[in-house]
């Protein structure tokens, strides 16, 4: 593949037409032309439609399809280039729900963006299902999910466990006379409901119409954090994340009498990974065992200072 071509034809969508891309690469138009040509002698389909009056830049539809593979094939090249000057370099792609990604795994990818060698690291938000799909087209080295699903070429293994606390804003009284709070004492009207998982989500079920209309969802903890800020209004959270909003603002924290199932977190990986995918991952874990040790310890003292 003619790949100054490739570059060319990426230039010309990004400024828009050939005589500004032939400016932003310091060449003649006629060069910017006769690379599109080729390139498309090459490919054996038009990629810019041609015509009297058509000034700006307009794909076909091979085109546009042909467009995303451009973009591939220019970072992969970049990447050859790297590897050509710096030698070879660790890469890591991570994908993970936003509670784990917010909370627990920024320590890990701090230590992992201070490893020797470097290590490049790609960081991902995604839901659950997107994960698993990732992970088997192997768009993502390991995925972090709160929900275990089965996919043929995919390994899925328990990594991480909380117990789930109802969070509010503080008041100046509480609203429970205790620090456990029984689910028929909370009102769903002012629930803030987060998806914790197919186990969650039945528990929830039992004890509140799911078919309120008065309830507010949502999957981002940014925003959750935005929204409680009424001491009426409450929220179903792991304690880890209770933890972590409490130290940075005026919350209270009370432990459930009926148990919900814990927050359970799943690492994902693809059943046959490259011998330098199983090298990102080893590092990883090294640090990520250490963080979820951590982790586990804070949650074992707030316990004991609840009860």
């Amino acid at each position: 593949m003619y790949t100054p071509a490739i570059e060319t034809f990426l230039t010309v969508i990004r400024c828009g037409s050939l005589s500004r891309a032939a400016n932003a690469l310091n060449v003649a138009q006629t060069t910017i032309s006769h690379r599109l040509t080729v390139l498309e002698q090459e490919l054996g389909f038009s990629l810019i439609e041609r015509g009297k009056g058509i000034r700006q830049v307009r794909l076909t539809p091979s085109g546009e399809e042909f467009l995303k593979l451009a973009e591939q094939w220019s970072n992969i090249w970049r990447d050859i280039k790297i590897l050509k000057s710096q030698g070879p370099m660790i890469n890591l792609v991570v994908g993970s729900v936003d509670s784990f990604n917010t909370v627990v795994l920024p320590e890990v990818y701090r230590a992992l963006n201070s490893h020797q060698p470097p290590i490049r690291l790609d960081i991902r938000t995604l839901h659950s299902i997107e994960i698993y799909s990732e992970v088997e087209k192997r768009q993502i080295d390991v995925g972090f999910a709160v929900r275990d699903i089965v996919y043929p070429n995919v390994n899925v293994k328990k990594c991480f466990s909380s117990p789930m606390v109802v969070l509010c804003a503080k008041s100046i009284s509480s609203p429970f006379s205790t620090d456990m709070v029984h689910p028929s004492a909370l009102d769903p009207n002012h629930e803030l409901v987060m998806p914790w998982g197919r186990s969650f989500s039945n528990w929830h079920e039992h004890w509140w119409d799911p078919l309120s209309p008065s309830r507010i969802k949502l999957d981002n903890t940014h925003m959750l954090m935005n929204l409680l800020q009424d001491p009426k209004q409450w929220t179903i959270v792991p304690m880890f994340l209770a933890n972590a909003v409490k130290a940075k603002g005026s919350y209270r924290v009370y432990r459930l009498a009926e148990n919900p199932p814990n927050y359970t977190c799943y690492r994902i990986t693809h059943k046959n990974p490259t011998s330098v995918n199983l090298m990102a991952l080893s590092i990883l874990d090294s640090y990520f065992g250490l963080r979820a040790a951590e982790e586990m310890s804070e949650l074992d003292v707030a316990a004991e200072t609840t009860s």
